[in-house]
């Protein structure tokens, strides 16, 4: 609901209070701080942020490290996002490449109206916003249209943290079916949470056909857990840091340094 404009701005999570909601699962906050737009569920966390200044900036350092998908997989013709937040990822992806369709499971309506008015998200045919259940859709989605998707990228969380389907053991079948054998799937993890990140990496190593790998985001507490459609074909570390460059200018992103982590990391994926 828009704030009185007669009233004082109210303060916080450390900034004004530009927009407030609530729904049937919680409440929904828009903050302004120091040059940044900031998109809270009743918590201080931040699920999404956009500068002011440079609103097409992909903001949080997780993101960026969730887009090094695209070392993998440059240029997906069809995306699917689970979870949408202030859309940081669905309009990075939008904005880089122009020919993908992209496909947005969000379950709060009212978090899809704030993406919207407050962060820029766009309005265009090339990009749909489903409000429902993420774990439906990916399994109609494996059901009807199997292996319909080159990037499945995964960002479910609530003001508890990880959303409880995170856990779920379907959740990654269903996403390994619905997922192109040349695809790439990610999700964002609380690092943190050492044994529930423990057990979904397991689990996309058993749904996945390829390799799974992991990418701990420098300085964050995330963790970004990849697995790919099928075994890849042999790439030369120069290869992958061409493509690293090449990405790297077109987004804005650290991407060099995040291969670079990755092939520290899982020294079995890279040889």
């Amino acid at each position: 609901m828009p704030l009185p404009k007669n009233d004082p701005t109210p303060q916080k999570f450390g900034g004004s209070l530009v927009h407030f909601a609530r729904d049937g699962y919680g409440s929904i906050e828009v903050v302004d701080a120091f040059g940044v737009r900031t998109l809270h569920f009743g918590t201080p966390a931040r699920q999404s942020a956009m500068c002011l200044q440079e609103p097409d900036r992909v903001e949080l350092p997780y993101v960026r490290a969730l887009l090094s998908a695209l070392l993998f997989q440059p240029e997906p013709a069809a995306i699917l996002l689970l979870g949408l937040g202030g859309g940081s990822l669905a309009k990075a992806l939008f904005q880089h490449l122009p020919a993908s369709r992209i496909d947005v499971v969000e379950q709060r309506e009212m978090v899809v109206q704030a993406a919207h008015r407050f962060f820029g998200l766009p309005e265009d045919p090339r990009l749909s916003v489903t409000v429902g259940d993420a774990a439906e859709f990916v399994k109609e989605a494996r059901t009807e249209r199997p292996c319909s998707y080159d990037l499945i990228l995964v960002d479910l969380f609530d003001a508890q943290g990880m959303a409880p389907l995170v856990g779920d053991e379907p959740l990654y079948l269903d996403c390994a079916g619905a997922l192109r054998r040349e695809g790439v799937f990610g999700i964002n993890l609380w690092g943190t949470q050492a044994m529930a990140c423990k057990r979904v990496l397991g689990m996309m190593a058993t749904a996945f056909d390829g390799p799974s790998f992991r990418l701990a985001v420098p300085g964050r507490g995330n963790l970004i857990g990849f697995a790919l459609g099928s075994e890849p074909e042999p790439a030369t570390a120069r290869a992958m840091a061409q493509r690293a460059r090449r990405l790297e200018a077109g987004l804005g992103i650290e991407f060099s340094r995040f291969l670079r982590a990755l092939q520290q990391s899982n020294r079995a994926l890279f040889g």
